[in-house]
């Protein structure tokens, strides 16, 4: 393991101390004596190294007894202390050396470019990786200068970044290297000044780094546009500190403007409604997912729903240290949710109403029809004349409260037509001062010049029902304003009164049938669902809110129309039903029949009855028109109609019915060229219809 020439000089040096000519003289590791029992003479010192552990012995024998003077002993010594000294030597001279292949080892492997420049960065070494990072052999690279392997644009900063390692002793920074062939890339650099006074530096290729951060970037962009543009929020929640972090959609939904949250637990649960609030903190305090529905005060008394979606994170001990997730305003769901839920009930109550209307305006008919032919039959001072009229009058009542059943479900048919909605407003005027009474000074204020298409007596149905309800809210008396003003496409119908308002918790309901809040036997709770349910059919809306000076403001938008000129209604002569004229009667109420067969034939018309759509076909006498039921069993109306005018090709058809039917409407509305009578009729108005077609045959 040692230089076997310098340990022979050794030896020889030995010999000459000690003037054996046949000494055997060795440096060895073996301790003396247990070789040397042989020799009658045995000399030995210790070789140590530079740290004082034992390398081995240096040894001097001799076949012969002898004895070493003090010089010798001493020039030996001294002889082993050099040979300890050449010995450590040679050691750290190996350490160096494999500690240098290691060194070189781990330079030449390193993942990152390492490079080796003086102090004016020209480069002196550089290991494989920044070789193949650059494109240039090892040689190639030597002797080149920092300002030929970075862009042109990093140039200007190479002395200051040389001047910041000279102060600083370390520097890191990002920058832009410049390939052999070219191209570009970036890369971290760490340097450092060494301790002969030149720099070492690391250079690590970033290019997938920054293409994972941009990629990361991007994602993080579209996921927060995607949350931006579902107006989704997001949280955060330290749960050790308290510390809350909120997105910007979320603080509008709490009622915050963007960037003033402050970021405590505090201020948000200051937001949460609170009959809420023991929900929201056991959703918090869980653990795991969940889902919570609350509600959100702002400051302006504003109520707002918000449905959070949130996970609870716990830590390796299973404690909780993060709270985090999305909330979402779901104000205008929950309303259209009830909004849905209204419209259902509002369905079912108008299937109810319509299958109730068809029967019970069969027997309005009857009772109607009847007491009209007997006060006719009866004179002016007859005592019995009395019961007839009070007759009467309940059943206009049931006929009204059937009529209203039918607008609110939109059962009803209508006959639109173009109306100046001024003018009908106006010839209102004398009828709503009657009936808003002395107390209630009436104003209108009609403005433009607006049409509409609507049913007269429907859109006259609309005003004072209107009129009524806010008379009803002004028990002491007050104003009332009708208002009418185009709005674009629309026209807006205003009815406003100064009495007591609407409270809240009555205004979401205000438009449900039957819901009322006079007391009862004075009102049925149909008067503002009527409205409701006649405006929705001619497709316009209605809504209410109180006035800030007072008082509640009902405002009804229709569809704006195009002015038309009107045509005069032909004039009935007063002689009606002249000439022959032969009708068939079909209805499956017995009643119905018996009265429009004594009302027509009192007016000189010839009349045949049927009980059924069967029974009529079996009619041989020609007819010239139609009246029939359009509901009946086995076969409707409309099949009738089209069966009978194959084989009268000229025959008149007029259908009657207690409700709307689809046969004969679209949307509420006739279909072209049919007449139609709405059950009750009243019989002046069924023989004025049949008188003009009958004219015109």
């Amino acid at each position: 393991m040692y230089d076997k020439a310098r340990v022979d000089d050794l030896i020889s040096l030995a010999r000459q101390i000690c003037r054996v000519p046949v000494a055997l003289l060795r440096l060895h590791s073996d301790p003396p004596g247990e070789a040397g029992q042989q020799h009658a003479f045995e000399w030995a010192e210790p070789v140590h190294d530079q740290d004082g552990l034992e390398l081995g012995w240096l040894v001097v024998r001799d076949r012969r007894p002898r004895r070493l003077s003090r010089q010798q002993r001493d020039g030996l010594q001294a002889l082993a202390r050099q040979a300890s000294a050449l010995l450590s030597l040679r050691q750290r001279e190996k350490s160096e050396r494999r500690s240098e292949a290691r060194y070189r080892a781990l330079f030449d492997y390193a993942p990152d470019g390492i490079v080796v420049a003086d102090a004016a960065s020209n480069y002196l070494d550089g290991n494989a990786m920044i070789c193949e990072m650059l494109g240039y052999s090892r040689e190639e690279l030597i002797g080149l200068n920092a300002a030929d392997i970075v862009v042109a644009s990093e140039v200007e900063h190479i002395e200051s970044a040389l001047d910041h390692i000279d102060v600083q002793d370390d520097y890191q920074r990002e920058w832009r290297f410049r390939r052999k062939d070219g191209s570009e890339f970036p890369a971290d650099v760490i340097a450092k000044q060494m301790p002969d006074g030149n720099l070492l530096g690391v250079i690590r290729d970033i290019t997938a780094k920054k293409g994972a951060d941009e990629a990361l970037r991007r994602a993080e962009e579209r996921m927060r546009f995607a949350l931006d543009s579902a107006r989704i929020g997001t949280w955060d929640l330290d749960i050790a500190t308290g510390e809350l972090r909120w997105s910007a959609w979320l603080e509008r939904q709490y009622g915050f403007e963007p960037g003033t949250f402050p970021g405590q637990l505090d201020a948000f649960m200051s937001r949460v409604h609170p009959e809420d609030h023991q929900a929201v903190l056991e959703a918090v305090g869980a653990s795991g997912d969940f889902t919570i529905t609350s509600r959100v005060l702002w400051p302006d008394g504003t109520v707002r729903w918000l449905r959070g979606h949130g996970r609870v994170i716990l830590d390796e001990k299973g404690e909780r240290v993060r709270s985090l997730g999305i909330s979402e305003d779901i104000t205008e769901q929950r309303q259209l949710q009830e909004q849905f839920q209204q419209s259902q009930k509002m369905e079912a109550i108008g299937r109810l109403a319509g299958g109730v209307a068809h029967d019970f305006n069969n027997l309005l008919t009857i009772i109607l029809g009847f007491t009209a032919l007997l006060s006719g039959e009866l004179d002016d001072h007859d005592p019995r004349l009395c019961y007839t009229e009070e007759i009467e009058r309940a059943a206009q009542s049931a006929a009204t409260l059937t009529r209203q059943l039918l607008a609110f479900s939109r059962k009803q048919i209508i006959e639109p037509r173009l109306l100046n909605l001024n003018a009908v407003v106006a010839g209102l005027e004398p009828m709503l001062a009657r009936m808003l009474g002395e107390d209630v000074i009436l104003t209108l204020d009609l403005r433009d010049d607006l049409w509409v298409r609507a049913d007269r007596s429907q859109l006259e149905q609309v005003v004072l029902n209107l009129a009524v309800n806010s008379r009803d809210a002004m028990p002491q008396g007050g104003r009332l304003r009708v208002r009418t003003r185009g709005q674009e496409s629309q026209v807006v119908l205003e009815v406003s009164d100064s009495g007591t308002g609407i409270p809240e918790e009555v205004l979401e309901r205000i438009f449900e049938p039957f819901f009322t809040t006079k007391e009862f036997g004075k009102g049925t709770g149909l008067g503002l669902a009527t409205v409701h349910g006649i405006v929705v059919q001619s497709g316009g809306g209605v809504r209410a809110h109180n006035r800030v000076e007072g008082g509640a403001c009902l405002e009804v938008t229709l569809p704006r129309a195009q002015p038309a000129e009107r045509t005069q209604e032909e004039s009935l002569d007063s002689e009606r039903g002249a000439g022959p004229f032969r009708i068939l009667v079909v209805d499956d109420a017995e009643g119905v029949r018996k009265y429009a067969q004594k009302l027509l034939e009192g007016h000189g018309f010839q009349v045949i009855l049927a009980a059924s759509g069967r029974e009529a076909e079996q009619v041989r006498t020609p007819v010239d028109l139609l009246l029939t039921d359009v509901v009946m069993p086995q076969m409707s109306g409309p099949e009738l109609a089209q069966s009978l005018c194959r084989r009268w090709p000229h025959l008149q058809v007029v259908y009657m019915s207690g409700y709307n039917e689809e046969a004969i409407v679209d949307r509420g509305e006739l279909r072209p060229g049919i007449h139609f009578v709405q059950k009750p009729f009243d019989g002046e108005a069924l023989l004025r219809k049949l008188s003009k077609l009958a004219a015109a045959q």
